[in-house]
């Protein structure tokens, strides 16, 4: 947990324009302690995880390392959230077959006009260059580390909001 936790907590920090003494306050810790949760030299307590995760909306999934899913409700409202879900969906292995995922069993070229129907250009754009990076990591043309590397970068960029949202997910 000690290096998930520790980059987290930064991206929080950062994400929510606070310095280091500005968190420990709203905490009630020294600044010392935040230092050394976010340099991953301290481990903080289960109830502390809690705290950050409760006092700043974020899931303790989330902040552990264990989901990619920051927030706790179940509203979409960036492009990088929603092309996580999709990413998660064609990316699920089935039980007995670990090397096949949902997308090697979908037509790539009718799943694309089904992703196109919406005509938002954001959609177009992130699923066509999707697709073809996914398809090599398959194929094994490219590694799972750059293809990580190209998917982080990607979403990154892709951190605005959606035109029309929030979208909300049913349970």
């Amino acid at each position: 947990m000690n290096s998930n936790f520790s980059k987290r907590l930064k991206e929080l920090r950062i994400n929510n324009e606070l310095t280091q003494k500005e968190l420990a306050e709203t905490l009630n810790v020294s600044t010392v302690s935040i230092s050394s949760y976010e340099t991953g030299t301290k481990t903080p307590s289960f109830d502390m995880v809690l705290k950050i995760a409760q006092k700043y909306n974020v899931s303790v999934d989330w902040l552990c390392g264990l989901s990619n899913n920051m927030k706790l409700n179940n509203k979409i409202t960036t492009y990088k959230e929603l092309f996580q879900l999709f990413i998660t969906i064609f990316d699920t292995r089935y039980e007995n077959e670990e090397n096949t995922s949902v997308i090697d069993n979908i037509n790539t070229e009718e799943s694309y006009v089904c992703l196109t129907l919406h005509e938002d250009i954001n959609f177009e754009n992130f699923f066509s260059k999707w697709c073809d990076i996914f398809k090599l990591y398959c194929e094994r043309t490219i590694d799972k580390d750059l293809y990580n590397m190209w998917l982080e970068k990607q979403l990154k960029d892709f951190d605005r909001p959606i035109n029309g949202a929030p979208f909300e997910l049913n349970k």
